[in-house]
C-alpha cells in the first residue's frame, strides 16, 4: 500500500512523516507543491487523476503539507514592493495551478480519501475570526477581539482595553502592539478590517492534536520572550528549548472541540498560560513541529503517518 503527500520530497516534516510511513507498511508518493510550476505532467481524465504519467487513483490517504495558492509575483526595490513585469501572466498561471490541486484535492475528499488535513478545513484555518468564533461558541477563553476598519471603533476599543495588539485576518505577518505610533495610522485601516485584540500575557504554548490524541504541549522558551515567538530570530533559527506542560482536562476537551468544530485532524493550537488563565489564539493547518520532536521526542510524525495509514486502509476496506 502507499499513501501520498502533497509537500515537497526534500521538506523535512515530510520527509519524517514519510519514514513513519514506511514503518507502518506504506510506500509514500511525494506531490511536489511546483510540480506545475516545473512542467512536471499532471492530468485528470474523466475523473481519473496521473501524476508524471502514472495512475494515482489506488492512493486512499494524503497528508497535506501545502497547497499550492495563487500570488502576485513581486520583489523588493529601493525598500518598496514593486510587480514583475509579466506579473499579470504569472498570476494567471498561478492561480490556474492553484485551482487543479484544489480541484483534485476536492474530488479525493468526495471520494471519501483521507486527507490530513482536507481543503476545506485548510480554507477555514486561512480566516481567524471564524476559528474565534468557534472556540467562544464552545466556551473557550479568548481575548477581547475587536475586527473592524473603523479608526473610531478602534480607538474606543483601545481606550477601553488599554493593551491591544493587532494581525492580519489571513495571516502572513507578525502580530504587533498597537502603540501611539500605529494609533495615529489608523485611517490605513479603512482599505481593509484588521483583528485587534487584548494582550493576553503568559507563557506561549503550542498544543499539537492528530485525531482526539494529544501528541505534544509545549511552552516556547527564548531568552527575551517575544510578543510573537514567531519573529523571535532564537526560535526561528532553531534555538529555542521547550518545556513539557500538562493541560487541565477541561483545556484538553477545548482543544479536541475546537479542531473537530474547524474540521481538523491535524491541529496546531496555540494557547497563552498564565496561572489559572488558559487563553485560546488560534489553531494551525499545518504547524511548523519538528524541532519540538527532535528535541523532546513527542511522537508527532508517527501520529500523523499513523492517521493517514490507517485511515487509507480503512477506506480501502470499505
Amino acid at each position: 500500500m502507499r499513501i501520498g503527500i502533497f509537500g515537497g520530497a526534500s521538506d523535512v516534516q515530510c520527509k519524517a512523516v514519510a519514514r513513519e510511513a514506511a514503518a507502518l507498511g506504506a510506500d509514500t508518493l511525494f506531490i511536489e507543491p511546483d510540480a506545475l510550476d516545473r512542467g512536471l505532467p499532471l492530468s485528470m481524465l474523466d475523473g481519473q487523476s496521473y501524476y508524471l504519467g502514472e495512475p494515482v487513483d489506488d492512493l486512499r490517504g494524503f497528508y497535506l503539507r501545502s497547497i499550492p495558492a495563487p500570488y502576485v509575483p513581486s520583489l523588493e526595490h529601493e525598500g518598496e514592493f514593486v510587480l514583475y513585469e509579466d506579473w499579470f501572466t504569472t498570476f494567471m498561471h498561478t492561480r490556474e495551478r492553484a485551482s487543479y490541486f484544489v480541484a483534485w484535492l476536492l474530488q479525493l475528499a468526495h471520494r471519501g480519501v483521507t486527507l490530513v488535513n482536507g481543503p476545506h478545513a485548510a480554507s477555514v484555518m486561512q480566516y481567524k475570526p471564524f476559528q474565534l468564533h468557534a472556540l467562544r461558541s464552545l466556551g473557550a477563553r479568548v481575548p477581547r477581539t475587536l475586527i473592524s476598519n473603523d479608526p473610531a471603533a478602534i480607538r474606543a476599543f483601545h481606550a477601553s482595553v488599554k493593551d491591544v495588539i493587532y494581525k492580519p485576518i489571513m495571516g502572513g505577518a507578525v502580530t504587533r502592539v498597537l502603540d501611539d505610533e500605529a494609533l495615529e495610522r489608523l485611517e490605513d485601516v479603512t482599505a481593509s478590517p484588521v483583528i485587534f485584540q487584548e494582550r493576553a500575557p503568559g507563557d506561549d504554548l503550542r498544543v499539537m492534536l492528530v485525531g482526539d490524541e494529544l501528541v505534544s504541549c509545549v511552552a516556547i522558551e527564548t531568552p527575551e520572550q517575544h510578543l510573537d515567538f514567531r519573529a523571535d530570530p532564537i526560535y526561528s533559527g532553531g534555538g529555542a528549548s521547550y518545556r513539557e506542560v500538562r493541560l487541565p482536562e477541561s483545556v484538553q476537551r477545548f482543544c479536541r472541540e475546537a479542531a473537530r468544530a474547524c474540521g481538523l485532524t491535524f491541529a496546531g493550537i496555540d494557547i497563552k498560560h498564565q496561572g489559572d488563565a488558559w487563553v485560546f489564539l488560534e489553531l494551525n493547518s499545518s504547524p511548523i513541529y519538528l524541532d519540538v520532536e527532535l528535541k523532546l521526542g513527542h511522537p508527532i510524525s508517527r501520529a500523523i503517518a499513523r492517521s493517514v495509514v490507517e485511515g487509507a486502509r480503512a477506506v480501502r476496506s470499505r
